[in-house]
């Protein structure tokens, strides 16, 4: 009896999701509400209520700045289970799998590495501050610095890496994307307003719209270093082995 139960409920389940996927309207539809009110209210007046020019920027940071907030504290979540799992390295105690197989890189990889590191740090932080009005933002440039820290790793040594990223810098560095999030939205709360509008009542437009373009930039900023921070210190602490 209760697997007839059973069939039937799981039965009624897939018969309401399968009429549920039929009602939906045709995947391009100009007809559906996303078409209709949702794309042309980001297009024409995203600039003036989000505080950004970058439309994806408008949407990531304001418009679904909640979801966004939540990638954001995943990936810092995840730095902290990897961290419970595996620990962090330790200068004195470890170094890396590469490092212990012994084999040494090229001249011309060093010197390549040695060239192109620095720009692509550089070019992490012109995404970071650009993300406001350009393509790119915060999590953009936190891969690009994360990537460039891993590639120096690989190429000069774990220990040499340690020696330049400090644990205890990267430490402060990590969470400062959550935070970042954090302290900007909550100003509006302070104004009995939502929490990541980013409004605060009573400024002339002007002042306004330039306070909501700092913190979007105080936001991209944090993502950015606290990615970057994050992926290095995971790979680091995933990387190391006992001396």
């Amino acid at each position: 009896m209760k697997r007839i139960l059973t069939f039937f409920i799981l039965f009624l389940l897939w018969l309401l999701m399968v009429s549920a996927v039929l009602a939906l309207p045709p995947i391009g539809s100009e007809t559906t509400p996303v078409t209709t009110h949702v794309i042309p209210r980001y297009l024409e007046q995203g600039v003036e209520e989000a505080g950004a020019e970058n439309i994806v920027t408008c949407v990531i940071l304001n418009y679904r700045g909640y979801d966004t907030m939540g990638e954001v504290t995943v990936i810092f979540c995840a730095l902290i289970a990897v961290l419970a799992v595996v620990g962090r390295e330790d200068p004195k105690l470890h170094t890396s799998k590469v490092d212990l197989v012994g084999i040494k890189e090229s001249v011309i990889v060093k010197s390549v590495v040695r060239f192109l590191a620095p720009f692509i740090m550089l070019f992490a932080v012109y995404i970071m501050l650009h993300g406001k009005e350009s393509p790119g933002g915060g999590f953009q440039a936190g891969a690009i610095l994360g990537a460039s820290i891993i590639i120096y790793t690989m190429t000069f040594s774990y220990e040499l890496a340690l020696s330049k990223f400090f644990v205890k810098v990267r430490t402060l560095m990590e969470g400062a994307g959550p935070i970042a999030f954090f302290a900007c939205g909550v100003v509006a709360l302070f104004y009995n307003q939502n929490f990541l509008t980013y409004i605060i009542p009573g400024l002339d437009p002007v002042t306004q719209t330039a306070m909501r373009s700092l913190m979007i930039e105080i936001i991209e900023v944090g993502i950015g270093i606290g990615g970057g921070t994050v992926i290095s210190s995971i790979f680091l602490a995933m990387e190391k082995v006992e001396k």
